[in-house]
């Protein structure tokens, strides 16, 4: 089923898909450029975080640990950097091949402790398939 997907699906397209998960308020790519996180691809409300440096933020953390991160609560985080005051927890996955890192897949919620495992299994093995099309 992965390489179906990977032939069928453009970055955008799975932009799109994950978008269309209820509780998946704002969805995007962060594409790892140097030192800093570029923001690529997303649907959701606009952002400021266009350019995340790999020492600020949820995503920069991911970025620069390779691990996951579920925020349950996103004001009770010491990274997070407010998108909207609508967000209330954040999932972020890091973007791999093999052990370099690409990007992160970002998505916030405006439901508080929205995420789970199984959401953190199926963006990893999203962010498995946007690796292999960067």
């Amino acid at each position: 089923m992965r390489k179906k997907l990977k032939d069928a699906l453009s970055i955008d397209e799975i932009i799109e898909l994950l978008s269309n998960i209820p509780y998946f308020d704002w969805v995007g790519i962060y594409i790892l450029e140097g030192e800093e996180l570029i923001l690529g691809p997303y649907r959701g409300p606009a952002t400021p975080h266009i350019r995340i440096p790999l020492n600020r933020g949820v995503c920069g953390r991911v970025a620069r640990t390779g691990r996951a991160s579920i925020i349950d609560d996103v004001l009770s985080d010491d990274d997070y950097l407010q998108c909207n005051e609508s967000v209330k927890s954040e999932i972020a996955v890091p973007i791999k091949k093999d052990d370099r890192i690409l990007g992160v897949l970002d998505v916030d919620s405006n439901r508080p402790a929205a995420f789970d495992e199984l959401d953190k299994s199926l963006l990893e093995e999203v962010a498995s398939i946007v690796s292999r099309l960067l």
